[in-house]
């Protein structure tokens, strides 16, 4: 299989310059510049300075994770290193980037302080990086894991148990997750309300589906796909919410889409769990079955 480094590291630039517009305007309101900002008290808050300050920090660590993707060093680093940041990554932007067409329709509100010309904006910036993002680690993963993750073999007796329970735990935390969203969804009264919620939904039972398939032995590079981008959205949507809530005082959202960020979280947890014991069960028995020595002819 050919190495991808060239096109992974272009496509890291791009993810990286997608942030720009985003880091543009999220350091001009933390040094004071009220661009795009109608009400000057939001300068002063100090909740919205918080979680400025912290989505700077995740803008800056997805253009890290962009660079990684680039070397050859990734391809040798410990799994969790890549896998976890590109997994929580996954989940924060692909939402971003199934709803950012739709956003050039819609303004920012008013009522937030801020210009209408913001929204479209940042949403286009999160799409870009987005994209690019998620296609370097495609071929990331393409490079370094892709024949194994997806060859389909039993997954070992002893742990058949924990994944039945993960992947039914899953099961249900993610349905009951993706009904709450779209009755938030439904009772938003906003296009963008309604748009959210309905790619949260889709994408959770996405995850479901897809995590379920994997559990029952049948693996392949859509199934893959699906779970690691079904289960990856609606724990990142929980942990962003959860993050939001510790960093800001003002009110959070409503007690029906904070129960639907809660089971997201449980959910998004479980599905990932279980898909990695299928996923590994695969590649324990594809590394058994290459690396198991064969017996000669004399030994017979």
């Amino acid at each position: 299989m050919t190495d991808t480094i060239t096109a992974r590291r272009v496509l890291g630039l791009g993810a990286a310059a997608g942030t720009l517009p985003y880091l543009w305007l999220k350091i001009s309101w933390l040094s004071g510049n009220p661009l795009g900002i109608e009400d000057p008290n939001l300068l002063q808050d100090t909740s919205f300075l918080v979680a400025n300050a912290v989505t700077v920090l995740l803008a800056i660590c997805v253009s890290g994770l962009a660079a990684v993707l680039g070397t050859r060093w990734a391809l040798r680093a410990p799994a969790v290193v890549v896998l976890l940041p590109g997994w929580v990554g996954t989940g924060l932007l692909l939402p971003t980037v199934l709803v950012a067409p739709l956003v050039p329709l819609v303004t920012s509100d008013p009522a937030d302080g801020i210009a209408g010309w913001v929204t479209p904006t940042v949403y286009s910036g999160f799409a870009v990086q987005g994209v690019f993002l998620l296609a370097a680690f495609a071929l990331f993963v393409r490079d370094r894991w892709w024949r194994a993750a997806v060859t389909p073999s039993p997954v070992p007796e002893p742990v058949r148990a924990l994944l039945r329970a993960t992947a039914g735990g899953g099961a249900v935390f993610g349905t009951v997750s993706a009904a709450l969203q779209l009755i938030d969804a439904a009772g938003s009264g906003s296009f963008t309300g309604v748009a959210v919620g309905v790619v949260h939904a889709g994408l959770a039972v996405t995850g479901v589906v897809a995590v379920l398939a994997l559990a029952a032995g049948r693996a392949g590079p859509s199934t893959v796909i699906a779970a690691w981008a079904g289960s990856s959205a609606p724990f990142a949507a929980g942990l962003w919410a959860a993050a939001t809530a510790m960093t800001t005082t003002a009110g959070g959202s409503g007690a029906l889409l904070g129960l639907a960020d809660l089971t997201g979280l449980l959910s998004g947890f479980a599905l990932a769990v279980a898909a990695l014991i299928a996923v590994s069960g695969s590649t324990v028995s594809y590394t058994i079955a290459t690396s198991a020595p064969r017996k000669s002819a004399v030994n017979g």
